[in-house]
């Protein structure tokens, strides 16, 4: 199992101020309450206790019921790999990541911009694969070279073919899930193992200000009946989705969020849910008004819900490092190391949909998924700390006495070859040494060192693959779920 690294240093909260945004969340939800798009819905919450007006489908949902829903979520979630090595388990203060997710746009080696295809993901899964800190496999790139319908089924059939790793994935309606499941199922050896081993998870949206449109309630659903983790992920746009401030924007996060962990667990309690969202600020470009994904708002509203989270006892997640930036340049680094640096601080549980990707968050690039997977080995050395194991103080004095005023220095002392690694961060293609040293070596930048790792692990890296006849089986599946198009659609 993966250990990941623990997190939690950073907080900005005081926990009467958690209270206080509790309070607000549970008024929101009773007072101003939720829209659903689903009269079976509707009624569930109406029969727990809701009040419900089916005109409007908004349904009042008393705090009691958030209350209940919350202690029934379960506080820690195994996300399975298809190899249990990869095994992931989100709880407490615990940082994992995740790799890029939903991208449409490819950076290509070329440096030229282009829709991105099924053979990227191929190739980027096979890439995330490899990267010893890309914890959780997401659905890269939407391809844009297959239909619409069944897209993401046939995404997935590319994911699990190429990573070993737990798949955090994403699904169209209930027949797209189902047929997801039963491919899952195939892999694992069964339902009844797949519940037990989950290797597929997803990511679930909301629709900012408080609506669970009928594909949130659909997945919800599906997920909640079969026992899979699911992310109730929410991503307003400060000052046009939701509040224009921090604190009203994470109120209304915590309403949505919470509405959706309670009808999770009406539906079946116990359902593994994940806290998600990715929240942006609004920003003013020329002639248009976007998402800012390299913001520092956003990594202080990480901040907030990493104490919420640990507050309500439920796993969490946010997107990060993120960058607004079109390129490998100095913006995308300060947006992507400052994003990323808080979100490990704060403790989130599962850092997601940032890695490899720019252009916020519509593009990504094979070079960064290496520069970022650097990035992501200095954050965690970060939030490491400084350790002081039983026995170290003495060990340093010992090898302080060895050296001495006398000594010229330390490198040829045991209690140096036995921390060096141990203690310091030893990067890959970050360009360190003198400048000779540098031009001898061809005076490459770390861009042209990424492109050139990343370019031999494509060409070079394949996990353990899938059995023949499983594959095979999971041909069929699909094969038989697209036989009627219209009916696998609805």
């Amino acid at each position: 199992m993966i250990i990941g690294a623990n997190g939690g240093q950073l907080e900005l909260l005081s926990k009467n101020q958690l209270y206080e945004i509790h309070m607000a969340s549970l008024d929101v939800l009773e007072k101003v309450g939720m829209f659903f798009e689903s009269s079976e819905v509707l009624k569930l919450l109406e029969d727990a206790g809701a009040y419900v007006d089916y005109k409007t489908k908004i349904a009042k949902i008393p705090r009691y019921l958030v209350e209940e829903a919350v202690r029934k979520a379960p506080k820690s979630i195994m996300l399975c790999g298809r190899n249990p090595k990869y095994d992931v388990r989100l709880e407490g203060k615990r940082v994992y990541i995740a790799g890029a997710s939903g991208g449409v746009y490819v950076l290509d080696f070329d440096r030229k911009r282009r829709p991105g295809t099924l053979k990227d993901l191929e190739k980027i899964t096979r890439l995330e694969d490899y990267l010893e800190n890309v914890h959780v496999v997401p659905t890269a790139i939407v391809p844009q070279d297959v239909p619409k319908l069944g897209l993401y089924t046939k995404a997935y059939e590319i994911i699990v073919e190429n990573t070993e790793k737990h798949a955090f994935h994403e699904a169209e309606n209930m027949n797209d899930l189902k047929t997801q499941l039963k491919m899952a199922a195939t892999v694992v050896g069964g339902e009844d193992e797949l519940r037990k081993r989950p290797i597929i998870s997803y990511i679930n949206c909301l629709v900012s200000p408080l609506k669970a449109n009928k594909r949130f309630l659909e997945i919800l659903t599906g997920c909640a009946k079969f026992g899979v983790p699911v992310s109730i992920e929410t991503d307003p746009q400060m000052g046009g989705l939701s509040p224009v401030t921090l604190i009203g924007t994470m109120i209304q996060i915590n309403a949505e969020v919470l509405g959706g962990i309670t009808l999770a667990q009406l539906i079946n309690p116990g359902t593994p849910v994940i806290y998600a969202h990715a929240a942006t600020t609004m920003g003013l470009q020329a002639k248009s008004i976007g998402a800012c994904e390299g913001a520092p708002e956003r990594g202080l509203l990480h901040v907030a819900t990493a104490q919420l989270t640990r507050y309500y006892g439920i796993p969490s997640c946010c997107v990060a490092p993120t960058t607004d930036s079109k390129s490998i340049d100095v913006q995308n680094g300060y947006e992507k190391a400052l994003t990323f640096l808080m979100t490990a601080l704060a403790g989130i549980n599962l850092i997601h949909s940032g890695i490899g990707m720019i252009d916020s968050c519509i593009t990504v690039s094979y070079e960064q998924f290496v520069t970022d997977n650097e990035l992501a080995g200095m954050v965690f050395r970060i939030i490491r700390g400084i350790e002081i194991p039983e026995g170290s103080i003495e060990e340093s004095l010992d090898v302080i006495s060895k050296v001495g005023p006398l000594g010229s220095h330390y490198l040829s002392q045991k209690h140096t070859k036995k921390y060096l690694k141990i203690e310091h961060w030893i990067p890959e293609v970050t360009v360190r040494g003198g400048w000779e040293l540098w031009m001898e070596a061809g005076a490459k930048n770390t861009r042209e060192l990424a492109k050139e790792k990343a370019e031999k692990i494509i060409a070079e890296h394949y996990p353990e693959p899938l059995p023949k006849e499983t594959k095979e089986e999971i041909k069929r599946i699909i094969k038989e779920a697209f036989k009627n198009p219209n009916s696998y659609n609805h």
